[in-house]
């Protein structure tokens, strides 16, 4: 498992979420001098660009603190983009709709919030990393070749009962999110515990990597941090009937 960058203006406040993701068991570099590195003029960038690439070839994961402006990370983006890394905008607080907008407006995967717990840290930097080119690359290449309209019959094949109840409980929602714990009770039919959470943010991702699989766009499949699970309104609702094997 490659480490965590964080960069920063000051190393002070980065703190406990270094120590948080320290305790997930990551490891964490935070860094100013990176930061003032990649915000340099554009001449001198390209005479460090090699010694910058093979840098951050080291992080699979890259956290922008909210003490850098939106301005100063469009500036550095260049140079941070890879199909090998997720790029993460930490906030002060949870954003509104518009903020989240203007977050991937700029190019960035997601967001984490400076006071978010453990657990929800956990989950959601399971969520993306899963997303990650894997070093066998088998599996893509496979599949490579699939219409992107998405095969449905070799969705339905590849899904366990389970995870076939899952995509049902979703598309049933028609583009609404539906929370954690109500699929939690859809599953188990009884009130949700912390086992059960923790194996419905599993079968997300399973079922994530399945629709990338069969041809689909994984990002049908979001989930929105501190509410749920949302599956987009597409042709695989349309077309998608869940019949438990």
């Amino acid at each position: 498992m490659r480490p965590i960058l964080i960069l920063t203006k000051n190393l002070v406040i980065e703190q406990e979420l270094q120590q948080r993701l320290q305790h997930l068991n990551y490891e964490v570099f935070c860094s100013v001098e990176l930061f003032d590195r990649l915000r340099i003029s554009e001449y001198d960038q390209k005479e460090q660009k090699e010694w910058l690439d093979q840098f951050l070839a080291n992080y699979q994961v890259v956290i922008i603190s909210e003490t850098i402006s939106d301005n100063e990370i469009q500036a550095i983006l260049p140079n941070l983009r890879s199909e090998e890394r997720i790029l993460l905008r930490k906030l002060g607080a949870h954003p509104s709709a518009k903020e989240e907008e203007q977050i991937r407006a700029l190019g960035l995967n997601d967001w984490i919030t400076a006071d978010q717990s453990i657990d929800v840290l956990r989950e959601q930097l399971s969520e993306k990393l899963v997303t990650l080119p894997r070093e066998e690359p088998n599996i893509v290449v496979l599949y490579s070749g699939q219409a992107k309209s998405g095969d449905i019959d070799n969705l339905k094949n590849n899904l366990s009962n389970r995870e076939l109840t899952v995509l049902d409980c979703l598309i049933q929602a028609q583009g609404e999110v539906v929370s954690r714990e109500a699929l939690c009770t859809h599953l188990w039919n009884e009130a949700p515990n912390n086992s059960h959470l923790s194996q419905a943010s599993v079968l997300i991702k399973r079922i994530k990597m399945k629709l990338e699989i069969a041809g689909y766009d994984p990002e049908l499949l979001k989930t929105i941090w501190g509410r749920g699970y949302l599956l987009a309104k597409s042709n695989l609702s349309n077309s998608f009937s869940v019949q438990a094997r």
